[in-house]
């Protein structure tokens, strides 16, 4: 319970950081957010059927963060296969 409560408030902080540092010529508030995110989805389960949802809706966006997803950290990777709507279907199958 501790680990999964100091997960979610990590995410949290790590998002509205990357709000904040986002206007930055560096785009630090981008890996931020990414990271924000990836920690909530495997937190709380609602942020990964938006995900999921907002993925849907975008399909050409989420085509593409799949092409991305190949050259990304494992973490991305992660959050990217996790939220794939594709493959979420099939595992409900």
């Amino acid at each position: 319970m501790i680990k999964r409560s100091a997960k979610f408030t990590a995410a949290i902080l790590l998002i509205l950081l990357g709000i904040v540092i986002t206007p930055l010529p560096i785009p630090l508030g981008l890996v931020s957010i990414l990271v924000g995110l990836s920690l909530l989805v495997s937190v709380v389960p609602a942020v990964r059927h938006w995900l999921i949802r907002l993925r849907l809706k975008y399909r050409q966006s989420s085509a593409r963060l799949n092409q991305l997803g190949k050259r990304m950290p494992a973490f991305l990777r992660e959050l990217i296969e996790d939220t794939d709507p594709e493959k979420t279907r099939q595992r409900h199958k």
